[in-house]
């Protein structure tokens, strides 16, 4: 093709393009097997709800109807359990859209946004795409520093705190999240990311919607696609002051959330048989997973998510590419400037045992994190 093009805006080339977690069918076709164990995308590895298939397949005859643009049930639901009015709700096409909208709604060009190091990605290219100026307060100890975050959100538009933390699975304590919120400005929206919240099982752990009650500028963001299962529908919500929400609904999509993944959200509410059996499979998982890391002598961190970060001692992409011809998935931190460490979701007791074999396999570990012996068998 000649002659000229149009030119895309500027503020993309400073952006890093999202890279996600491999497929399990990339898998499949690029080694020819048959069941791959993807450990790489923080999905809940009970699969779909049986309630959630009926209710989807209940819903496939009304799908040439657009679906309800505002989420009206579900925004109902969620009020009366939160003790909240729906006016406290917005909803999205997945955390990420509601980021999105957060960013068109409140971030201008030279805006300071303040996140973690190392955190969720999305966070800085949002910040970036928007001409926002995106500054990165390192954590301490593999937790979020407070004091660093109070003292560089002066003058800062947003601060993103991502409770569990992604890639580190640590958490602040309710304590923490309350200091943070009465130090740092009014006029500053503090943005709480809780995808992960409802794996947390520490008694500390902060009771967002009360503090969210103290300090208006508080957005709490949550998801159905980790615990309640719809990694693939995606249904991703703000909670927040009713005047925020309001700023969000001007910049959203008309029909953010389609009607299966609204239909799918509203029934696993009520599925507690299947959100109690996750949280108990994860919660056996990460100790089960966190002692078979200390036995293979890896330093790991601890977590109150569903995954755990774990140092390899050796480039951790070379280790996920070798674990790929045996079926495994897992994400290497290179993306978050920690080329030795990786991320692994926590999976079925099955799925748990099958990775830390294929990894002693690919380290050359025994158990007890000595080299494996060459030669004969013992």
């Amino acid at each position: 093709m000649t002659g000229p093009l149009p030119r895309a805006r500027g503020a993309l080339a400073a952006l890093e393009p999202y890279i996600p977690g491999r497929s399990a069918e990339e898998v499949m076709e690029r080694f020819h097997i048959r069941t791959v164990i993807k450990l790489g995308s923080n999905e809940n590895p009970l699969g779909l709800s049986p309630r959630v298939r009926k209710a989807l397949i209940r819903s496939l005859d009304r799908i040439h109807h657009y679906p309800d643009g505002d989420c009206t049930r579900l925004r109902e639901r969620l009020a009366e359990r939160l003790g909240l009015s729906p006016a406290h709700f917005c909803f999205a096409n997945g955390v990420d859209n509601v980021l999105t909208c957060v960013g068109l709604a409140y971030l201008d060009a030279g805006d300071r946004c303040v996140v973690g190091a190392p955190t969720y990605t999305a966070y800085v290219g949002l910040a970036r795409l928007l001409g926002a100026t995106p500054v990165e307060v390192p954590l301490r100890d593999w937790r979020y520093d407070v004091q660093a975050t109070v003292a560089a959100a002066a003058g800062a538009k947003a601060v993103f705190v991502c409770n569990p933390n992604n890639p580190t699975g640590s958490a602040l304590r309710h304590d923490e999240v309350r200091e943070l919120l009465e130090r740092i400005p009014p006029e500053v929206l503090v943005v709480l990311d809780e995808a992960y919240a409802e794996w947390a099982d520490d008694p500390g752990f902060p009771d967002s919607i009360a503090l969210l009650r103290r300090h208006p500028n508080l957005m709490v963001l949550r998801t159905f696609s980790k615990i309640y299962g719809l990694a693939g529908l995606r249904v991703g919500y703000a909670i927040a002051a009713p005047e925020i929400i309001g700023s969000l609904n001007q910049v959203r999509e008309p029909f953010p959330v389609d009607r299966l993944a609204q239909a799918a959200a509203e029934t696993v509410l009520d599925d507690k048989a299947y959100v109690r059996a996750s949280f108990e499979n994860n919660r056996r998982g990460r100790a089960a997973l966190a002692k078979a890391f200390t036995g293979l002598g890896l330093r790991h961190l601890p977590s109150q998510a569903n995954f755990i970060l774990v140092n390899l001692e050796r480039p951790a992409a070379e280790v996920a590419e070798r674990l790929l011809e045996r079926g495994v998935i897992i994400r290497p931190g290179g993306m978050w400037k920690l080329p030795t460490w990786a991320r692994v979701t926590i999976g079925t007791p099955q799925q748990n045992a099958h990775v830390v074999a294929a990894l002693a396999s690919v380290l050359g570990k025994t158990r007890r994190g000595r080299p494996r012996a060459r030669g004969g068998r013992r």
